[in-house]
């Protein structure tokens, strides 16, 4: 077994979302996982088997539990698959799948030369939701601590919906980047709101100047707030896309008001009615372990 700590979705070589990754040669209890995820102390470590060069079982694990996917350790994952040559390739693109509790996702590793540029993750297919209003809306509100005109996006009709790629989240837009990033939020009330709506948590947008930036706070399942997350990103472009906001392809800062500005490129095709998404990034390696 070896591992290492990587920050994925790192923005101008800095940023990124802290993930935990260990690459197997036999399986491990999940109850083992489990001791060295909370060991670990991130929002996710990746626990990787090799089946063959193309095919990976991978399971993820917070410091309090086991969940279905995560994008930001899918990203460390895989990078750090390339990096230490379970992938190769030489100025192209390779296809890889990983196996999770969700099923067979599709990973492209993208290669300049043979070093292994970005990763990008498909997303299972995604599933749109609730959307909040009313009474909802206003409990929406008061768990960011701001009022429900601040709520939306400046001269776009969109609220609060409930999106998955893999995750179910609330996705809310809110009126400006100087709102998002002063959020003073109530983790207790979005905690009980969470378990309410049977979603991991919140991931609250704005448009900048073309620029998607975003915060993410799921307490429900042990993280307040992490500077990069991927499933979350591909529910938003979803979003976005079906509501025709976002061309294609568009990338999100996310992490600002942390200092710990992380990159998440989103890219959405519309595949015979169906929408495909997948979000990826860069990462490095922050600590090997022996």
């Amino acid at each position: 077994m070896q591992g290492a700590i990587l920050k994925a979705f790192t923005y101008k070589d800095s940023g990124g979302n802290g993930a935990g990754v260990f690459l197997l040669d036999k399986e491990l209890t999940n109850e083992k996982k489990q001791q060295i995820a909370a060991d670990i102390g991130l929002s996710e470590t990746a626990f990787v088997l090799m089946d063959d060069e193309n095919n990976y079982n991978v399971s993820f694990f917070t410091p309090l539990c086991e969940v279905d996917l995560c994008g930001h350790a899918t990203i460390a994952a895989f990078f750090y698959l390339g990096l230490t040559g379970y992938i190769k390739g030489f100025n192209e693109v390779k296809r890889a799948y990983q196996h999770t509790k969700l099923g067979k996702l599709e990973i492209d590793a993208v290669f300049k030369g043979s070093t292994i540029d970005y990763v990008l993750m498909q997303q299972q297919t995604p599933q749109i939701y609730d959307e909040f209003d009313g009474e909802d809306l206003g409990e929406i509100a008061g768990s960011l601590n701001i009022s429900v005109e601040n709520i939306g996006l400046k001269d776009l009709i969109i609220k609060p919906t409930i999106v998955s790629t893999g995750l179910k989240d609330v996705i809310i837009p809110v009126k400006s980047r100087d709102i998002l990033n002063k959020l003073d939020v109530n983790m207790k009330l979005i905690n009980d709101l969470s378990h309410i709506y049977d979603v991991v948590g919140y991931h609250v947008y704005t448009i900048d100047n073309n620029q998607v930036f975003a915060r993410n706070f799921a307490p429900r399942v042990g993280i307040d707030e992490e500077c990069a997350t991927g499933t979350s990103n591909g529910a938003l472009g979803c979003l976005l896309y079906s509501k025709n906001i976002i061309s294609d392809e568009f990338s999100v800062i996310q992490g600002e008001s942390m200092n710990e500005a992380s990159q998440i490129f989103v890219k959405v095709e519309n595949i015979n009615g169906t929408l495909d998404v997948r979000v990826g990034g860069k990462a490095s390696i922050v600590n090997l372990f022996e």
